[in-house]
């Protein structure tokens, strides 16, 4: 089963990738076909996602399997489609594929898909290429494998930003400079005359890494500040417990969290902007 997942996995890495660089493209701005193409995207998107969270677990039911592998072909079948598409506009060749040629690549695309004949073979293969990602999405909801996964005791799901949590620095590679810059950074916007909250966002396809550089990050920064916390935080989060999640993780005296358990939200927030009052 982990060899399914794995490749499954595998499909869809260089095929989103793709999907990316079209969008990018001159082209996809004519009439209907970014529209389509970003919705066709983001559905796989979500499959693949799903796929994350199915690999979590220990014995998938059969019906679970059964989709992973349309899942899998799909992909496959996807990733081909667009491959004859990019060939049909004119390869952009190796040294395209990076920085340079790629914007003259897509402005000879975009002249190219002009003619009607062009966009409406592009516009119907779309078409039947989201007809079928729906159906596969279907088939996840009639079968109702999210429930499967939910409700079977043995097969819980674990959150896969939680080991990331635990990976010892002597096991990372190809992190230091990205961890270092980010840190600089931090550290920099921390020091300048106008101190403010800062944000720092990290993003990109799930699997790439995103939650260990960001606990790497905060183990470098950590030190120069009287309080830190890291916390993991949801889709649909709970406030009430973040909040006393990071309570927990910044020095204080008993005494101060007695009858935590009982705290509402708006209590939760009062004791933390105490606790925080003239720190760093």
């Amino acid at each position: 089963m982990e060899a399914v997942v794995s490749a499954s996995h595998g499909a869809f890495g260089p095929l989103l990738v793709k999907l990316n660089d079209l969008l990018a493209g001159e082209y996809a701005r004519l009439k209907g076909v970014r529209r389509e193409m970003r919705s066709l995207r983001s559905e796989l998107s979500n499959m693949h996602a799903a796929l994350q969270k199915y690999t979590m677990l220990q014995d998938p039911d059969i019906q679970v399997k059964a989709w992973i592998s349309e899942v899998r072909e799909l992909a496959y079948d996807t990733e081909d489609c667009v491959d004859k598409f990019i060939h049909r506009l004119g390869s952009p060749g190796a040294r395209h594929h990076h920085h340079r040629g790629i914007k003259e690549f897509f402005r000879r695309s975009a002249r190219r898909l002009k003619t009607l004949g062009s966009r409406r073979q592009i516009a119907k293969q779309i078409v039947e290429l989201k007809a079928r990602v729906m159906s596969v999405k279907d088939q996840r909801t009639s079968y109702k494998l999210d429930d499967m996964v939910c409700g079977t005791s043995g097969h819980a799901v674990v959150d896969p930003r939680l080991a990331a949590l635990f990976i010892e620095e002597a096991h990372l590679m190809g992190i230091e400079d990205p961890r270092d810059d980010l840190a600089k950074w931090a550290l920099d916007a921390e020091n300048s005359l106008g101190r403010r909250c800062r944000f720092l966002s990290i993003f990109g396809f799930g699997g790439l890494g995103k939650t260990t550089l960001a606990n790497e990050v905060y183990r470098k920064i950590r030190e120069h500040f009287h309080c830190h916390a890291f916390v993991s935080v949801s889709q649909k989060p709970d406030v009430r417990k973040i909040i006393k999640d990071i309570i927990s993780q910044v020095p204080c005296h008993d005494v101060f969290t007695k009858d935590i358990q009982f705290w509402d939200e708006k209590r939760s927030i009062e004791k933390l902007r105490e606790l925080l009052q003239d720190k760093r």
